[in-house]
């Protein structure tokens, strides 16, 4: 191997290793949003989170649901409860909040994989998402996601 790339190979690896803790930290997560049949959203963490198919389970810290232009409308912090609030991926996550039609919400939540140190950057995520449910003229009921939920007019 040539002797200059192994010196330049650590500090290579110092400053990618910085710059991922860095960005991870600011980084939020995508969750899955579907409609159910009585109109609300199953909000839940993504299949490919458990892409070897552990079953592992992930501890939420906390849940929160923002309208723009208002601010929080519910929120629920599990920190401080003596029972954790496991799920497991694809499990529709329980926000006690009754969702209304033509409304831009931002939502979101904390997660950290059930098993690890809690202090572990690596299993920590901040998943976050923005959503719109509108009643479309033939009554029926449609999701909206991101983009096309702040654009809706």
């Amino acid at each position: 191997m040539n002797k200059n790339l192994l010196r330049i190979l650590p500090l290579v690896l110092t400053i990618t290793l910085i710059t991922g803790c860095i960005l991870h930290n600011n980084v939020f997560y995508t969750p899955e949003i579907a409609l159910k049949k009585d109109g609300q959203p199953c909000i839940s963490i993504p299949a490919n989170e458990d892409f070897f198919r552990r079953k592992k389970e992930f501890d939420i810290s906390y849940l929160y649901v923002f309208q723009a232009g208002v601010g929080e409308l519910w929120s629920k912090n599990n920190l401080s409860s003596k029972k954790n609030y496991y799920i497991k991926n694809q499990q529709c996550l329980y926000f006690n909040y009754r969702f209304q039609t033509n409304i831009l919400y931002s939502i979101g939540f904390f997660s950290t994989e059930k098993g690890n140190d809690e202090l572990q950057n690596s299993t920590k995520k901040n998943w976050k998402r923005y959503m719109r449910i509108i009643k479309k003229p033939d009554g029926t009921l449609q999701l909206l996601l991101d983009g096309e939920a702040r654009d809706y007019s």
